[in-house]
């Protein structure tokens, strides 16, 4: 039986989700999300903004569902100090490997956020002196949303005092009906689940009210609870 070459069939099929990323990256014909195409979208030139507004080279910088790693490139090639450090994390292993392959100076592993996690030894940092981090996810609670709260949960444990978490997020017209909306039904939930452990410190709510896809964007800046 010939696999689909579609993308969007191992996403979300029949209105659920269905979550087969790794059967996605291995028979997608194109790159998932058009993720080769996205230096000139609305969100990453609202999220440069911010980011330069924040101020600041980054030492390290980290991104989860990294996919293959074209947006970790854009905000590294511009935000990353001449010796810092970016690395991907993604829940498929082809993914990773191509990316790798794409961008050999990043560092990319596979990590499954939904499954219960602890502190990972390769992100956390110790010292005085500790390196200025940023972490990310960008588009990616909706295929996660099921198992959110073990989502922040985890990145929490990866986290450390001093560092910053980008999440982006873009959302469906927000009286649509959608996959997730029982969990984020809009940007205001989306604050109020990842406040349980971060702070939000900045952000921007881009809504285009007629838009018919998926771009309602969220870009917010958190800190570190103690």
């Amino acid at each position: 039986m010939n696999k689909s070459t579609d993308y969007h069939d191992y996403v979300f099929k029949g209105g659920k989700l269905v979550g087969e990323f790794e059967e996605m990256y291995r028979n997608s014909a194109t790159v998932p999300w058009h993720q080769d195409e996205q230096a000139n979208w609305i969100d990453v030139r609202l999220t440069k903004e911010m980011l330069r507004d924040v101020g600041g080279e980054l030492d390290e910088i980290h991104d989860f569902g990294c996919g293959t790693g074209h947006y970790l490139n854009l905000i590294a090639d511009e935000f990353l100090a001449p010796r810092g450090r970016s690395y991907g994390y993604d829940i498929s292993e082809t993914a990773c490997a191509n990316a790798a392959k794409i961008f050999p100076n990043s560092h990319f592993s596979v990590l499954d956020l939904t499954q219960e996690t602890t502190n990972n030894p390769s992100v956390a940092s110790s010292g005085e002196q500790r390196p200025a981090r940023l972490f990310m996810i960008r588009g990616t609670l909706w295929l996660v949303y099921p198992k959110l709260a073990t989502v922040i949960d985890n990145i929490r444990k990866m986290t450390g005092a001093g560092d910053r978490l980008l999440v982006v997020q873009n959302f469906p017209p927000l009286n649509s009906e959608f996959v997730g909306k029982d969990v984020i039904p809009n940007h205001f939930a989306l604050v109020d689940h990842f406040s349980r452990c971060f702070a939000l410190d900045r952000h921007i709510w881009y809504e285009d009210r007629f838009a018919t896809s998926n771009d309602n964007w969220f870009i917010g800046v958190f800190s570190i609870k103690d």
